[in-house]
């Protein structure tokens, strides 16, 4: 059957409906939040399918930083490309990979870098494989993100008795406290968190590359079927603790939380973050990804997310391909100001 190539020339919904087939699609591949990101960015956008007859066997939303003044630049695939369906086989990853190391690398002389929705523990030798056999290599600089991750397919009964014993003991004492959890995803409710999120901010200055304003503003633009579900624990109708997950592909991963004075008093972190694991398995999600963890920056948020007894693990990590030494060089000076930049914005 006659494989095809399609560059940016998909519209949103075909993106969205394309993409709700895979197992590794993720907010982070969404069509909005590409836009989002660029905008922000000042980088462009682009997007590439493999079809397979009708069928479409990979997929990859790109977003390219070039240097100005040079041809160089840096074509950033992030959680992705997304090719992981039912019946799925690695030589599909070796499909796409080669298709976008000859849109991006050969034709537009950019360095390519992708970081697979994949964690280590899933990525057997074919997968790694492939990513070599496609002329990517492993990014030394830049290891893969640490989370730690909850396998799903138990009866929720057991992932309850699974959890550390402080842990079930902090859940039980707020299930006593009388909140009451609200679930959705419409901008009201996202203006509840954010107010949350900005208290709890003022008060403790953490270094965050998330601004939860221009994260509600992408929200707004995402289509219903693919917004984050937001829960917010509530006494007498205010909020007072938030907590934010998106559940696409076959994970549900935790954005965000925030919470106030009465919200730590009551414990309500820990009663959000149970009802969000209990509403992923209900949706069928295989996966509960606590969003990343940093057990020396950050031991407090740790500990608190290892109590649920995932298993602790790394994305797959960071690999990329490059079309030649000198533009190598002025793309990798150009990646570091970026990084400089957005440290230096995630501070002011």
């Amino acid at each position: 059957m006659q494989t095809e190539i399609l560059v940016d020339s998909v519209t949103p919904e075909q993106w969205r409906i394309w993409g709700s087939r895979f197992a590794d699609y993720g907010l982070y591949q969404t069509w909005q939040y590409g836009v989002s990101r660029a905008a922000e960015m000042s980088a462009e956008v682009s997007r590439l399918v493999l079809l397979r007859g009708r069928e479409p066997v990979g997929m990859a939303q790109v977003r390219i930083k070039r240097v100005p003044l040079t041809h160089a630049g840096v074509a950033h695939v992030l959680r992705g490309p997304v090719w992981r369906r039912p019946g799925s086989a690695p030589e599909q990853l070796r499909e796409i990979l080669d298709a976008l190391r000859e849109t991006y690398v050969a034709r537009r002389g950019l360095t390519l870098r992708v970081i697979p929705n994949l964690y280590d523990f899933l990525a057997d030798r074919t997968v790694l494989d492939a990513l070599s056999d496609a002329g990517f290599a492993p990014d030394a600089f830049e290891p893969g993100e640490r989370t730690i991750v909850l396998d799903l397919a138990p009866a929720i009964e057991d992932l309850r008795r699974g959890l550390a014993q402080k842990w079930r003991n902090c859940l039980n004492q707020s299930e006593r406290q009388g909140l009451s959890v609200r679930c959705g995803s419409d901008d009201p409710m996202m203006a509840d968190f954010e107010r949350l999120y900005a208290s709890m901010w003022s008060r403790k200055r953490f270094e965050t590359g998330v601004e939860v304003g221009s994260f509600r503003a992408m929200l707004r633009t995402l289509p219903p079927s693919e917004r984050p579900r937001i829960l917010l624990a509530t006494v007498d109708g205010r909020a007072v603790a938030g907590h934010v997950s998106s559940a696409l592909g076959d994970t549900c991963v935790y954005l965000l939380g925030a919470s106030d004075e009465t919200g730590r008093r009551s414990k309500a972190s820990y009663l959000l973050q149970w009802e969000a694991v209990r509403r992923a398995k209900e949706r069928g999600a295989r996966w509960y990804d606590l969003g990343g963890v940093d057990p020396d920056r950050n031991p407090g948020v740790y500990h608190f997310k290892a109590g649920l007894s995932g298993r602790e693990c790394a994305m797959v990590g960071r690999f990329r391909v490059t079309p030649g030494r000198a533009s190598t060089h002025v793309a990798a000076l150009a990646e570091r100001a970026y990084r400089v930049w957005a440290l230096a914005r995630a501070r002011s």
